[in-house]
């Protein structure tokens, strides 16, 4: 039995809000931004939560997860602890991006309280609910991680994958790139994994509406890319953000297990020999 929902409304935030006490559990509303530029505008009590700060530093890889006790700290600054309902959410540039990830990464350290806000500041704001600018001061907490080894994959899984395709590769950056075909000016890093089924986050969500789609919806954009829900897959993308949005969506269609290659293509381009770096039709040339 789930704790929370995975996904939450914008009414349904807005009621407890105004009305704590609707919700069983504190809650904590957390604006997911991915680098130091700092936004400015976001939802009355919201703090920041971000990537750039919340990771490995020590990695030459972007966006790794930080160790057990760096996430501890940064999210118990953000006055999270073991009992907080954590509500993400991304700002005004798209509905769904960073708060993916910053749901999975609860989830890794063993924090299944977590929901997306379907929509975002986005449909927020579209629904005439106030911003504000005015950062709130919140009082520490004390958290402790629990690491789920479950949900993360590495370079060695994925590479041994190759020979035993034990699993389904899921990449969730836009075609163009995945198939190589983006300029390299701009995207020095294209193409994808042999085997690879693209799955771009763009389908994942309605950026019309900016809202995620319905199980039903995912569930049939899964099967038309090819994507076998049955069987065990685990999310890719550039590095490691929205193959959460992947893992998002098969959560919501009731598989819960999917698992996330943290390096994703940061580190597989980098790693991996020429053979298994495809552009299009073609194997890139070492």
């Amino acid at each position: 039995m789930r704790i929370v929902s995975a996904l939450v409304t914008v009414p349904w935030l807005a009621e407890r809000l105004a009305s704590p006490a609707l919700s069983p559990l504190p809650l904590r509303v957390l604006q997911c931004i991915r680098n130091s530029r700092q936004e400015s505008a976001h939802i009355p009590g919201a703090v920041f939560f971000n990537l750039q700060e919340c990771s490995d530093k020590s990695s030459q890889y972007r966006n790794m997860l930080p160790p057990a006790q760096q996430f501890e700290s940064y999210v118990g600054d953000l006055g999270v602890d073991n009992n907080t309902h954590v509500v993400v959410y991304d700002g005004m540039d798209r509905g769904l991006f960073s708060a993916a990830r910053v749901w999975w990464m609860f989830r890794v350290f063993g924090h299944p309280k977590v929901s997306v806000l379907n929509g975002g500041l986005v449909k927020w704001c579209e629904l005439g609910h106030p911003v504000t600018e005015e950062i709130p001061q919140v009082e520490k907490a004390k958290f402790s991680a629990t690491y789920n080894p479950s949900l993360v994959r590495d370079f060695d899984f994925v590479e041994k994958n190759l020979t035993q395709k034990s699993v389904q590769m899921v990449d969730s950056r836009s075609a163009n790139v995945f198939n190589g075909e983006a300029d390299p000016s701009s995207k020095p890093d294209v193409g994808h994994m042999p085997g690879a089924i693209n799955v771009p986050l763009g389908r994942i969500v309605d950026y019309e509406t900016k809202i995620v789609k319905s199980p039903e919806k995912l569930q049939e954009m899964f099967t038309a890319s090819g994507v076998d829900l049955a069987r065990p897959l685990v999310a890719t993308c550039g590095s490691g953000v929205t193959a959460c949005g992947v893992a998002l969506a098969a959560h919501l269609c009731g598989k819960e297990d999917v698992p996330v290659y943290d390096g994703s293509w940061s580190e597989w381009s980098k790693r991996a020999p020429p053979e298994n770096i495809i552009c299009g039709t073609h194997e890139k040339q070492g």
